[in-house]
């Protein structure tokens, strides 16, 4: 399969409660995956849609830096984000699949 680029959005992590999910919903069935940079601080990241990331406690550590891969539409409305100190985060989504 030859993916190719979608969409790109930039998105905040804050501390909001319950986590942020991706905001790109209008292509979620033309995607395929997705590619993930954290830039700014750490978060926390879920993957089941009904955790919610808890900083310091729940969820997978992502650090700045970080560059990862999500596939199936599914697993990206299953996505939660939240930050893990004091300072919000920032991502980078780069979305890929069919034009």
């Amino acid at each position: 399969m030859i993916a190719s680029h979608v969409a790109r959005e930039q998105i905040t992590i804050d501390n909001t409660v319950g986590g942020k999910t991706l905001t790109v919903t209008n292509i979620t069935g033309r995607v395929r995956y997705v590619e993930i940079q954290v830039l700014t601080a750490q978060i926390r990241v879920t993957h089941d849609g009904s955790t919610a990331p808890v900083a310091a406690t729940t969820g997978n550590l992502w650090n700045p830096g970080d560059i990862k891969r999500v596939w199936g539409p599914g697993n990206l409305q299953n996505l939660k984000f939240i930050r893990e100190s004091t300072t919000n985060a920032t991502i980078v989504v780069d979305y890929w699949g069919e034009r």
